[in-house]
């Protein structure tokens, strides 16, 4: 059997006195301690986080004015390149019909200038061949 002294009912009355006094100086302040910390670390967290959301929202509404005030810009910049591609466009076409007219006014006189010759060729070679004729006939023809 077991034999129950009184040291053993007094280690146990001692044991739950201990454990009454280690919940009321111990347990409960580390566990207040701890909520509190919790809470405030819950709190940090939650203010960190509203200041991310309102960080992106400034950061969204600072694209969208950026946009906003860019896309005159880049209109007025689109605009000015049509507007150049159109005035060289008008540039080459007029260049290229003054070079069409200039090299058709080339060609005529290159025409011209053959027809000349070929008439006063025409012509030295008649008389060339009337002095050679009156030379060897000795006579005038």
């Amino acid at each position: 059997m077991i034999d129950f002294n009184y040291t053993l009912l007094i280690q146990f009355v001692n044991f739950l006195i201990l454990l009454i006094l280690l919940n009321i100086f111990l347990f409960k302040p580390v566990l207040k301690t701890l909520n509190k910390r919790e809470g405030v670390i819950g709190s940090a967290f939650e203010k960190a986080k509203r200041l991310k959301e309102d960080v992106e929202n400034l950061q969204k509404q600072y694209e969208e004015k950026a946009l906003e005030l860019k896309r005159p810009i880049i209109q007025e910049k689109d605009s000015t390149i049509t507007e150049a591609h159109n005035t060289s466009m008008r540039i080459i076409e007029k260049a290229r019909e003054e070079l069409s007219e200039e090299l058709s006014r080339i060609k005529r006189q290159i025409q011209e200038d053959q027809k000349k010759v070929f008439e006063f060729l025409k012509m030295e070679v008649d008389r060339l061949s009337s002095e050679a004729a009156e030379k060897i006939l000795k006579r005038s023809i």
